[in-house]
C-alpha cells in the first residue's frame, strides 16, 4: 500500500514538472572574464570586439531581445528607475551594454532602442556610454555562455525564455557582480559600480529565479485557454492523488493512526 502510495505521489509529481519546463537562471561566474574578442555589431550598423566596449568604465551587462512581449521591457524600465537614482552617470562613470539574444533582431532595431533609452534616461550625454549590440547566434551564445546566462528559443510561440536581471563587468571584462529579478536597490548598484571600477568582484547573491517567457505552448485562438486547462488538469490530478493516498492510508490504519488487522 505504501509504494503504491508513493508510486502515486512520484506521478503527480511530474506531471506538473512536465507541465511547467524548468526555469533558467543565472549561473554566477564572479571573477571570470568574457570572450572580448567575440565580434558584435553596434547599433551603427559597425562590426566590432566586445573588448572595443570596455577599457575605461565598469559596464552594466544586459541581454535579452526587442521583440520580447512580456519582461525585457520591464526589466529596462527598471533598470532606467535606479540608472536615475544614481548620481553617477552613463558614459561618465559607467557604461551600458545591451546584447540581443535574437539574432533577427537588426541594427535599425538596435538604434530605435538606443535613441529610446537615452530619451528615457533623461541625459544626452549618456549617448557615448550606451551600446545596442546584436549578432549571430554562433556569436551572442559563447558571450552569454560566459555571463553564466542561460536562455532557450521556444519554436511554437517564437519567444526565448530567459533569467532577468543584469551583470556589473569590471573595465577590463571580469564579471564582479550580479543583479537578479527586477528590483535594484540604487545604494547596491552604486557600491557594486564602485567595487568593480576598482578591478575588485563581489559574493554570489540570492538566486531569484524570474524567467521571461510566457510559457504557452500552445498556439492559435484557443492556445492561451488550453494551456490554463492544461495546467488546472495538473493541479486536479495532483489533488485526487493526494486525497486518494489519504483515503487509502486511512483504511489501512484506521482513524486512531493504529494498522488494522486482519479481518474476522
Amino acid at each position: 500500500m505504501k509504494r503504491l502510495a508513493t508510486a502515486m505521489l512520484g506521478f503527480g509529481l511530474a506531471a506538473v514538472a512536465a507541465a511547467q519546463p524548468a526555469p533558467l537562471h543565472y549561473d554566477q561566474r564572479i571573477g571570470e572574464r568574457l570572450p572580448l574578442a567575440a565580434a558584435l555589431v553596434d547599433e551603427t550598423g559597425t562590426a566590432r570586439p566586445l573588448g572595443y566596449f570596455f577599457g575605461a568604465r565598469p559596464v552594466i551587462l544586459l541581454f535579452g531581445y526587442y521583440k520580447c512581449p512580456q519582461l525585457c521591457s520591464v526589466l529596462e524600465r527598471s533598470t532606467l528607475d535606479v540608472l536615475h537614482e544614481l548620481q553617477p552617470t552613463v558614459g561618465r562613470d559607467f557604461d551600458v551594454i545591451y546584447i540581443s539574444i535574437d539574432p533577427t533582431d537588426q541594427p535599425e532595431d538596435a538604434r530605435q532602442e538606443k535613441a529610446a533609452a537615452i530619451k528615457a534616461y533623461g541625459r544626452p550625454a549618456a549617448a557615448a556610454g550606451w551600446h545596442e549590440l546584436t549578432g549571430s547566434e554562433a556569436l551572442v551564445r559563447p558571450v552569454a555562455a560566459a555571463a553564466g546566462f542561460g536562455y532557450r528559443y521556444d519554436p511554437l510561440t517564437r519567444q526565448y525564455a530567459h533569467p532577468t536581471g543584469f551583470v556589473i563587468i569590471t573595465p577590463q571584462g571580469r564579471i564582479s557582480h550580479y543583479f537578479l529579478g527586477l528590483d535594484f536597490p540604487a545604494a547596491d548598484l552604486a557600491s557594486a559600480l564602485r567595487r568593480a571600477a576598482q578591478e575588485k568582484t563581489g559574493e554570489p547573491v540570492f538566486d531569484l529565479v524570474l524567467e521571461c517567457f510566457r510559457g504557452d505552448g500552445f498556439t492559435g485562438r484557443y492556445g492561451r485557454w488550453a494551456w490554463h486547462a492544461l495546467q488546472g488538469g495538473v493541479a486536479l490530478t495532483l489533488l485526487g492523488l493526494v486525497g486518494g493516498i489519504g483515503w487509502m492510508l486511512r483504511e489501512e490504519f484506521g482513524a486512531g493512526g493504529r494498522r488494522k488487522g486482519p479481518q474476522a
